[in-house]
């Protein structure tokens, strides 16, 4: 959930953000779209698989076509983010992440989330979207330990009431309405909107019953499609009638449900090659040909520029980022450097598994208790490349973190891959298959990594929470 909050903040600001998208005249491309784009790819990641960016743009393509702007040149990416999330931020910049992506059933749920994307540039809505508040509140999350702003701790805050504010539900029920029109007249079953409705809400559904489970409140967001009612008969009429269509094509609606699966077979669950791979809270990076690993008990989030890593009540947080090593710079120059100004307690050179580092004890900078507590920085050289760690607890001892003994030892984990691990490296990956009709669902969960509710979440990937199986020969996903 966390994840989907921080990619749904981001995509948020990218089109919050004062003259991001501010294109000069209808039909053109922002200039300020664009130099989005380049911040979007860094923070995210593009999906490196050809085949599945060109599948995308020619689906995104024929909607576009169909739009209000038919002859503006709309550009479709896929980020490689595991979020449930698409977003604009204006002419004609549209993105999807993989992870809304594992969660669709065929090519027309695809061109609905697009053409409702579309209907947000071709309605001007980026350009009238403002800020609501709530993203200074939750933006420091992708700071970094170093600024002191405070990002763990809005990270360990994270949860009820958090949520982004979209473009407001009169603009989404008005990017829904146009989105369906534009996916109808490209010959989309037009009911694949309610279909991906069904998505946030059995997400939404999930999330109130593991909270009711757990004893919690619950941690329910704001996505693009669940803030305002899903699209029912009435609704589809009134979007066929708008797109002159009075009954079903001659050669049918478009669903190419088997198509879009058989591009989805090999995608990345979670975590990608590239991002690297976290597998009983041990990090796996193929191509730093790196492993650390994290106690038992913690959450691991594997962020696109950094790990954070922090205990079940919140108390103790890690942070490791890595940096180009300076050539002309000890381990000791690069972190007094990078913490120029911060007052020191402790200090000492550092050596762990044949790497030269160097550690230092700030007094204050915690970010879980306003930068009043110390906070535990190392940095470790390896090749060409400077790891930092850095670690705080809610209370310290001795002007240390109460938990600096953990957090060292989370530092003296670093190593160099053995031959043998490099597989552990590969990310998970979704294969599809028929069902044979009789294997239970919980058969396949086994290998859904994650902590706990695999079958859920095999079911919510399916369409089939709660409880419901696929139909004898039925193809469904599963994780390998």
């Amino acid at each position: 959930m966390s994840r989907i909050l921080l990619a749904l903040v981001f995509a948020a600001v990218t089109a919050l953000s004062p003259g991001l998208a501010t294109a000069a005249r209808p039909h053109a491309e922002s200039e300020s779209s664009r130099k989005a784009h380049g911040e979007i790819l860094k923070f995210y990641g593009f999906y490196e698989d050809q085949a599945m960016q060109d599948y995308v743009n020619q689906v995104g393509t024929r909607v576009a076509r169909q739009s209000d702007w038919p002859d503006a040149e709309f550009k479709f990416f896929v980020l490689d983010d595991d979020s449930i999330n698409a977003f604009t931020t204006g002419c004609c910049f549209i993105y999807v992440h993989r992870g809304l992506i594992a969660y669709l059933e065929s090519e027309a749920e695809l061109a609905t989330v697009l053409g409702h994307e579309i209907a947000h540039v071709t309605a001007n809505h980026p350009q009238k979207r403002r800020t609501q508040g709530l993203l200074a509140n939750i933006l420091a999350i992708g700071a970094t330990l170093a600024t002191g702003s405070g990002a763990i701790g809005q990270l360990a805050n994270l949860g009820a009431g958090a949520w982004i504010q979209g473009y407001g539900r009169e603009n989404e029920m008005e990017a829904d309405r146009l989105g369906l029109k534009f996916a109808t007249k490209a010959g989309y079953r037009p009911q694949a909107m309610a279909d991906v409705f069904k998505v946030f809400k059995d997400q939404e559904r999930f999330e109130l019953d593991r909270a009711r489970r757990e004893g919690r409140e619950p941690r329910i967001y704001h996505g693009i499609f669940s803030s305002h009612p899903a699209p029912d008969a009435r609704t589809v009429q009134a979007a066929m009638g708008a797109a002159r269509i009075t009954s079903e094509p001659p050669g049918g609606w478009v669903d190419n449900r088997e198509i879009f699966l058989h591009h989805l077979d090999g995608l990345p669950y979670g975590s990608s090659r590239v991002q690297g791979i976290v597998r009983d809270n041990r990090f796996y990076h193929a191509g730093m040909g790196i492993t650390m690993a994290f106690p038992r008990a913690w959450t691991v989030d594997n962020l696109r520029d950094r790990i954070l890593a922090y205990t079940r009540n919140k108390d103790t947080v890690m942070q490791v980022t890595v940096d180009a090593r300076p050539p002309t710079q000890s381990p000791r120059e690069f972190l007094l450097t990078r913490l120029k100004g911060k007052p020191v307690a402790f200090s000492e050179a550092i050596e762990s598994n044949g790497m030269q580092g160097y550690s230092i004890v700030t007094r204050n900078g915690s970010p879980l208790d306003n930068g009043q507590g110390p906070v535990r920085w190392a940095v470790l050289y390896r090749d060409n490349s400077a790891y930092v760690f850095a670690g705080a607890s809610r209370a310290s001892v001795n002007s240390r973190p109460e938990a600096d003994g953990v957090i060292r030892s989370v530092v003296e984990t670093m190593r160099g891959l053995k031959p043998a691990e490099f597989p552990l490296a590969e990310p998970y990956r979704i294969a599809v298959v028929p069902y044979d009709g009789k294997t239970p669902l919980s058969t396949y969960a086994h290998d859904v990594p994650v902590e706990s509710y695999q079958l859920e979440e095999l079911e919510l990937m399916n369409g089939l929470y709660p409880d419901k199986v696929p139909a004898f020969g039925q193809l469904f996903k599963i994780v390998q």
